[in-house]
């Protein structure tokens, strides 16, 4: 049986402190049934993310000698 992975849903299991149980990732078409879970985003490139970069031009620094003669 082959699905699309875009149809799968992801969902991660909670433990009773309301934390995500680690390795708990599972992708299925609905919720498991046994146990807390909740549904999290499973596709980055359907779920699009906006990205803002700045940069910032390093400190020069100016060296003067005098000579005194």
């Amino acid at each position: 049986m082959s699905y699309n992975k875009k149809d799968l849903k992801g969902y991660v299991r909670i433990d009773g402190s309301g934390r995500i149980v680690p390795g708990s990732l599972v992708l299925r078409k609905s919720m498991p049934k046994v146990g807390k879970w909740q549904e999290i985003p499973a596709y980055e490139c359907c779920n699009p993310t906006t990205t803002t970069t700045t940069t910032t031009a390093a400190p020069t620094t100016t060296t003067t000698t005098t000579n005194a003669g």
